[in-house]
């Protein structure tokens, strides 16, 4: 079946010598794995290498068959392109890193318009916004909804953020609860919008350790997640 689907490019590994393999998350499909035959060394193709840069956005047209192998793309754009996640170190990062959280929540994902459209729209703002550093934490936040372990609302007028439960409580001094700090932090995340992140002020070592703590939620809640490794470098990259 001939399907023409917008993709985002979740992660790559090289193949033989001119090969890649392609993990991408598509609006019609789901999640898929295409064989890019000679890709690595074709510079005049339809299928080029630089097209499969971590969650570059594009417009496949694949012959779909679904039978559980490698799937085969034969027509691929860029759209829309970026402007700034390629070329500046910082954004360029947190790619990476959402690269890595990404290829593992999306490992047998269904079709899911809502969430394709999220996160196609979340990296366009990356793209073109000028200030990121609250913005892992915000889109972690967002897609515990999407994953099925949200922070509850309905409790949030208290005090202490349990990672257990996902709700607020008032037993800050039981274990794998927040601080009274990081939990009025993560109702700031919880209660804004992107446009809005950047009013929420903390110097680096706060963000850091909210950083942490959102990543021992997902490991709570997703037993098979793994710390990405890119997390340190992240970390390193933002001023107070």
């Amino acid at each position: 079946m001939l399907t023409r689907t917008p993709a985002i490019v979740l992660s790559t590994v090289k193949y033989g010598e001119a090969d890649l393999i392609a993990r991408l998350y598509t609006k019609e499909l789901g999640t898929q794995s295409y064989m890019l035959k000679g890709v690595r060394k074709s510079r005049k193709g339809k299928l080029r290498i630089a097209f499969f840069q971590p969650l570059t956005q594009l417009d496949i047209v694949t012959q779909h068959k679904g039978k559980g192998s490698l799937e085969y793309i034969k027509e691929a754009h860029v759209t829309p392109a970026y402007d700034t996640i390629h070329t500046d170190i910082i954004k360029s990062s947190i790619v990476m890193f959402f690269s890595e959280i990404l290829t593992q929540l999306l490992t047998e994902q269904q079709a899911d318009e809502d969430l394709f459209d999220y996160v196609s729209s979340i990296f366009q703002f990356l793209d073109q916004t000028d200030t990121v550093a609250n913005f892992s934490i915000k889109t972690l936040l967002d897609l515990t909804s999407h994953m099925g372990f949200q922070p509850d609302m309905e409790t949030i007028d208290l005090p202490y953020f349990n990672l257990l439960d996902g709700s607020f409580d008032n037993n800050g001094v039981l274990p794998h609860h927040a601080t009274i700090e990081e939990s009025i932090l993560i109702k700031q995340f919880l209660g804004t919008n992107f446009a809005a992140i950047n009013e929420i002020k903390m110097n680096r070592e706060e963000r850091n350790s909210l950083l942490n703590l959102v990543i021992d939620y997902f490991q709570i809640h997703l037993h098979v997640f793994k710390k990405p490794t890119s997390l340190t470098i992240l970390k390193q990259l933002f001023d107070t």
